[in-house]
């Protein structure tokens, strides 16, 4: 079984904020839990809504790598008591952002029941769970967001990552599904899409990856905006749905992916006459 955690020791200084100008006052007032925030995505969603005014829960089944910061409140995703726990104990949630994943690679006669189980346990599971522990409080509170980052994985197929892939698309269905059920309790439901994310997601993977690397550049490199899409631009996109600015948006997909699923480029064509 291969399975590698969403995290890495991405930073999040002041420089990675240079996307984006906001009032820092956007998420001023609101309460959010943010899980899988010790590192990589998580830890930027979590210090951008810090500055744009957001009490911040940052939760995680680990502890933070050492970093300075808020600390990190335990939380196993997949655990309904950890859930409980941490929402019994707020005063308000306004915001909940279901970042938490792990990743399996690997051909499907290769991919274990086990680890196939693991993945769709964490990454489809554990934002139900969470789904399902915030519904009370916002709909007391006259509602909230929801924002899942899911992935382009979960918009497109790609071979080689059979249960990631099938949590991704299962978690658009989720969403749907929950956006149209907590619409008139004022709780909106979204997906950000990124096309690629945190790296040490597939690091354990990387020296295997080395000996098809044009192939996996090529990913990359063919869209319409090519290059990784920085995590600040994932982050920037939880933001917009998790603030008032998007009040009339609920069960969409948010892709951030430099047009990955628009299509490919195939350079030349554009010289023609």
């Amino acid at each position: 079984m291969r399975l590698a955690q969403h995290g890495d020791n991405h930073s999040v200084g002041p420089a990675a904020w240079s996307v984006y100008s906001g009032a820092m006052s956007r998420l001023a007032g609101k309460t959010a839990i943010v899980t899988g925030a010790a590192r990589g995505t998580g830890a930027v969603i979590a210090q951008m809504f810090r500055d744009e005014g957001a009490a911040v829960v940052a939760t995680d089944i680990a502890d933070r790598d050492g970093a300075d910061g808020d600390g990190i409140v335990k939380l196993d995703v997949t655990n309904e008591a950890h859930w409980d726990e941490v929402v019994s104990g707020m005063d308000q949630v306004d915001v909940l952002v279901n970042n938490a994943a792990i990743l399996h690679m690997g051909p499907i006669e290769r991919t274990s029941a086990e680890a196939y189980r693991q993945v769709l346990d964490v990454n489809l599971v554990g934002p139900f769970l969470g789904m399902r522990a915030v519904v009370g409080p916002m709909r007391a509170s006259g509602g909230g967001s929801i924002v899942n980052i899911s992935s382009i994985d979960g918009l497109i197929g790609m071979n080689g990552i059979s249960a990631y892939g099938a949590s991704k698309f299962g978690l658009g269905g989720l969403m749907r599904c929950a956006a149209l059920e907590l619409g008139r309790s004022g709780i909106r439901v979204n997906n950000v899409c990124p096309a690629g994310g945190n790296p040490a997601m597939y690091s354990q993977w990387f020296d295997q990856m080395m000996s098809f690397m044009d192939e996996t550049a090529a990913y990359s490199a063919n869209r319409g905006i090519p290059g990784e899409v920085p995590l600040e631009c994932i982050a920037a996109a939880a933001l917009f749905l998790a603030s008032d600015e998007s009040s009339h948006i609920t069960g969409a997909d948010l892709p951030v992916d430099g047009g990955a699923a628009a299509g490919v480029v195939i350079e030349g064509l554009n010289s023609l006459d």
